[in-house]
Parts: structure tokens; C-alpha cells; sequence
């Protein structure tokens, strides 16, 4: 199997950067101490092998969180509807090798964190990729 995860991170991080203008370049893989809000942030990442015709591909599942002030959701939802505007269906180039096969947005979820000050966009992206042909 030919993981494709960092390839993909790299694609979406960078239309993200290009598209998202609210977050002004702040995407985070890990998240620094007193990061300003809004800011986004990749989360857990599941790789599963597709190999149909001898091609090793993978289907991707990935979250990117949307963080915002709170309590109330407004700025989470913006970011969220940005998100899901910028990559469902984007036709993205990846290296390392890989193409996409199709990109898309899963589920959009909304949440108020626990501490009262913060709102949460979570976003689940699905990703198919294949090995470019030789």
C-alpha cells in the first residue's frame, strides 16, 4: 500500500491557504501555544488500501477543525462553509508520485468547546488517490 496522506495534507493545506483568507496563513498540522483565532488545524487522518488492477491506491479520510472565539458558532460556521467551498470536488495536484481520484467533504459538524470561549468547525474530507501511471 502507498500511504498518500502527506501528499494530500500538502494539496489541501495549500488550497486552503490560497481560498481561506480568514485564517491569513495560520494552518496547522500541530497547533502552537497562544495561537491566534481563527485558525485551522489538521486532525486524525485514516488510510485504508484500495488496490483494484494491480494499482496500490488509498482512500483518505481526514478532519480539519475550524477554530474560532465563541460561545456562539457564527465565526466556526463561516470558517466551516469555507472550508467545504474550497474542497469539495477541487481538483488538486499531488506529488510524491499520487493523483487524485476525487476529493470531497463528508460531514460538517459545529460545536461549543467546553471552556465557554471557543466554537469548533469540523470538517471530514474524503480523498481516493492512485499512483500516477508509469
Amino acid at each position: 500500500m502507498i500511504d498518500a496522506s502527506l501528499p494530500v495534507q500538502k494539496a489541501i493545506r495549500a488550497k486552503l491557504s490560497t481560498d481561506v483568507t480568514d485564517v491569513a496563513g495560520r494552518i496547522y498540522d500541530a497547533v502552537p501555544a497562544g495561537a491566534v483565532k481563527p485558525y485551522l488545524s489538521f486532525g486524525p487522518f485514516d488510510v485504508l488500501p484500495e488496490a483494484a488492477d494491480c494499482s496500490q491506491g488509498a482512500d483518505i479520510t481526514l478532519q480539519i477543525d475550524g477554530w474560532a472565539a465563541g460561545p456562539d458558532t457564527v465565526a466556526a460556521k463561516r470558517l466551516g462553509a469555507a472550508i467545504a467551498k474550497s474542497l469539495h470536488f477541487a481538483e488538486l495536484t499531488l506529488d510524491e508520485g499520487q493523483r487524485l481520484v476525487i476529493l470531497s467533504i463528508e460531514t460538517v459538524r459545529y460545536l461549543r468547546d467546553p471552556d465557554g470561549i471557543t466554537a469548533h468547525a469540523a470538517v471530514t474530507v474524503r480523498a481516493q488517490t492512485e499512483p500516477l501511471a508509469t
